[in-house]
């Protein structure tokens, strides 16, 4: 991220119809570094991500011991949109095509939504509560603040959280047919987060994932922390169901929330992690509550977006961006910004910058979704 790498390029799959030819991938993945072949086949792509993540997740967090951690207090809380339609997609066509006999019974399982999270569950054997969220592009977002209600209502001690997605052709065409994708110009740049010239967003692929963790369990097992979530703020906002939110109005009150629950103030933050995405309107109504709370250029904003592109799990990357950032006092490019627009009148990061040597402070990151759902967390080193 720093040094300002792309995940976006042409897609590999078959969309003919689709005018947009820019996507999110993932290069080089092997799930069976992850799963036994014989249980392969009955996982989709978007659980074999999951699962691989969950097992990376075991390894960071130092919990793959059985007497670690009881297995019965820990959960999982999975945002996806796409979990479900690589499978759901080819078997409702057998079923048209062929009847009842068109559609595999083993792969009937892995056509709804929430299983790439009860696959999690079954191979790392843990027994607590397991949900999959789905609010389209804040999906992530969401899943991470249900995690900390699990945590503070005593119904676990540890939950693996975050989002997984995966693009599938259908879903890519669909979005390409709502006319709502990037068109690359020509210099390989789809997706240009607050930049003059953006046109659309780019659909991202990713699993990313974190422990949350009760401070009790935590220290019990002196485990390394990467940081802590101190604030979550949501709003819903007015607009089309399919629309970007296009009033700054609850934008701007889901971070001020977000801040006053985690007992701060704006001078506080030492960076924005923006929801903004490369789409005309969401950007500049970002960029209007960005300005609202901390005025023009009041704070330096990043985009992850720029480099992953837009999915339900995009919010996750970027905690974990913000994360190190506030250890690393290092700040990652927007990557795809470099000519600003007079509506976006932010402080948007275009090359890689330090930031100051503040301990305390924090990190606002927002997910604002279509149809008016926002989140905003706030989060430590």
């Amino acid at each position: 991220m720093v040094s300002g790498r792309s995940a976006l390029e042409p897609v590999s799959f078959d969309a003919p119809e689709a005018r947009a030819r820019i996507a999110g991938t993932i290069r080089g993945f092997d799930a069976m570094q992850f799963i036994p072949p014989a249980r392969l086949r009955r996982i989709d792509r978007v659980g074999r991500l999951a699962v691989a993540c969950g097992h990376l997740l075991l390894k960071d967090a130092a919990i793959d011991g059985v007497d670690v951690i009881d297995r019965d207090r820990i959960g999982i809380a999975l945002g996806s949109a796409t979990a479900g339609l690589h499978t759901l997609v080819p078997y409702v066509d057998g079923l048209i095509d062929r009847g009842v006999d068109g559609g595999s019974a083993m792969d009937f399982s892995n056509t709804v939504g929430n299983a790439a999270a009860s696959l999690c569950g079954i191979e790392l054997g843990w027994r607590g509560p397991n949900v999959t969220l789905n609010y389209k592009e804040a999906s992530a977002a969401a899943a991470i603040a249900y995690a900390s209600s699990l945590l503070l209502t005593g119904q676990a001690d540890a939950i693996m959280t975050g989002g997984v997605e995966d693009i599938e052709a259908t879903y890519f065409t669909v979005h390409d047919l709502f006319g709502s994708l990037a068109r690359d110009t020509g210099d390989g740049e789809a997706s240009r987060p607050f930049d003059r010239r953006r046109n659309g967003f780019v659909l991202g692929t990713g699993a990313f994932v974190l422990l949350l963790e009760t401070p009790t369990s935590a220290e019990g097992r002196g485990a390394r922390r990467h940081g802590q979530l101190v604030g979550i703020g949501a709003t819903a906002g007015s607009c089309r169901l399919n629309a970007w939110p296009n009033n700054p109005g609850p934008l701007a009150r889901c971070m001020r929330d977000a801040l006053a629950s985690a007992g701060r103030s704006a001078a506080d933050v030492a960076v924005v992690f923006a929801s903004a995405n490369s789409t005309p309107v969401l950007d500049r109504t970002e960029a209007a509550a960005l300005e609202a709370i901390f005025g023009p250029d009041g704070v330096p904003v990043v985009s992850v977006k720029g480099a992953l592109g837009e999915s339900g799990a995009a919010t996750a990357a970027a905690v974990q961006v913000a994360l190190q950032s506030l250890r690393t006092r290092r700040l990652p490019p927007t990557v795809g910004f470099s000519e600003p627009d007079d509506d976006c009148r932010v402080d948007v990061a275009a090359v890689a910058r330090a930031l100051p040597d503040r301990p305390d402070a924090v990190a606002l990151i927002n997910s604002f979704a279509t149809g008016g759902t926002n989140y905003s967390l706030v989060v430590r080193a």
